[in-house]
């Protein structure tokens, strides 16, 4: 009986071997372009699209501090036609796994994203992890432009910034699916950083700050690095970060590092009227005291931490009535929150929630708690 059962296995594990795909789609690296990121812009030439690839030349070896960089352009009609049509550029086929970024041009932003994003999530090839970025400058394809001053891919050396930023927290962290999933949400709007050239010590270098709203698919305006942490605080989303903090004169004087923060939304109605209440606590630490005299007269933690507070709070209300005033873009989420945590309220304001949005009323309430003071407790004191 054994002997037959193992007669029998044979045939199945022979089958079965047959049927895994194994390496069916294995390429030898020399026959590929290695995309490390890409850049789209309208080309003014003919009002096309045009898309900028940046090219990891790996013929000096597959050893990153070896491999080259190149940045080819090529303009089209559609997404698909261009990156199929590179080819005849590169003499091979893209690969795409190792992509990191997709930087898109105001201009394009502004007209509309879902003929530039659709390609990219629907190939089969590409990465639904990619960072994108909006560029703050004339162009996208300008970012891509290397630093004569280093041999850095500029597409991985944005995402190690993007990795980092947690630690400034001057522009929201947005994948490309995410970006996506915002566009298909109800009462949530997409943003995605803002990335720009930075000049210093004679060559250039790339800054994220800022964040790109949009409304569906259109970009309508900006926020600035401050406000960019400001409302990630209100999407209780700020990992860390410095908050600066005036003394009572009104001069720079502290430096308050961000170690935790938590944001509650809380929505309700009153009568017919929308009403959201934001409530934060943000830990941090007392990493800087610019003032030779250590804390003034009648200057103590409970007073910094109260100025820190109030300070806060008014950013965060000025955000919010920007986004309100100026975009009607709810890019901190409240629809969606209202949507998860009160389905009724949300049923009654969902068929107008851009008007509601703008209209509802909003409060703020903020805490800034200073648990350490570094490895001191004092500030420098000078002697006589």
């Amino acid at each position: 009986m054994k002997n037959q059962r193992r007669l029998l296995l044979v045939p199945v594990v022979l089958l079965l071997l047959f049927c895994l795909p194994g390496c069916w789609n294995y390429s030898e690296v020399d026959d590929m372009s290695i995309v490390a990121g890409v850049a789209i812009d309208r080309n003014q030439a003919d009002g096309k699209l045009l898309l900028t690839a940046e090219i990891v030349d790996t013929n000096g070896g597959t050893d990153r501090a070896e491999a080259g960089v190149k940045v080819i352009s090529l303009s089209g009609d559609t997404m698909f036609e261009i990156v199929r049509n590179m080819i005849s550029l590169t003499g091979k086929k893209l690969f795409w796994s190792h992509a990191k970024c997709i930087i898109i041009s105001e201009e394009l932003a502004r007209e509309g994203l879902v003929k530039v994003v659709d390609w990219y999530s629907r190939d089969t090839e590409t990465r639904s992890d990619v960072f994108i970025f909006v560029s703050g400058g004339k162009t996208a394809r300008e970012i891509l432009k290397p630093n004569s001053k280093n041999n850095e891919i500029v597409s991985f050396e944005l995402a190690q910034i993007m990795r980092d930023e947690k630690f400034t927290s001057s522009a929201p962290v947005v994948e490309i699916w995410d970006f996506i999933d915002k566009l298909e949400t109800s009462g949530n709007s997409a943003i995605a950083p803002m990335v720009h050239i930075h000049e210093r010590d004679g060559g250039q270098y790339k800054k994220v700050e800022g964040t790109a709203i949009f409304v569906k698919d259109r970009m309508v305006g900006r926020l600035d690095g401050e406000e960019s942490k400001s409302m990630l605080v209100i999407k209780n989303a700020l990992q860390g970060g410095v908050i600066a903090v005036e003394d009572k004169h009104g001069k720079p004087a502290y430096s308050l590092e961000v170690i935790s923060n938590q944001t509650k939304v809380k929505p309700s109605m009153a009568g017919d009227e929308l009403q959201i209440q934001i409530k934060s606590l943000t830990k941090t630490g007392l990493d800087e005291v610019m003032n030779a005299d250590g804390f003034l007269a009648g200057e103590s933690i409970d007073d910094i931490e109260a100025r820190a507070g109030r300070d806060l709070q008014e950013k965060l209300l000025a955000v919010i009535h920007k986004i309100q005033r100026e975009y009607d873009a709810d890019i901190c989420g409240f629809g969606e929150k209202i949507h998860e945590n009160n389905p009724g309220i949300w049923k009654k304001v969902k068929g107008n929630w851009p008007q509601r949005f703008a209209e509802m009323d909003v409060t703020v309430s903020s805490k800034v708690v200073i648990q350490s003071t570094a490895k001191t407790s004092r500030a420098i004191r000078l002697g006589d």
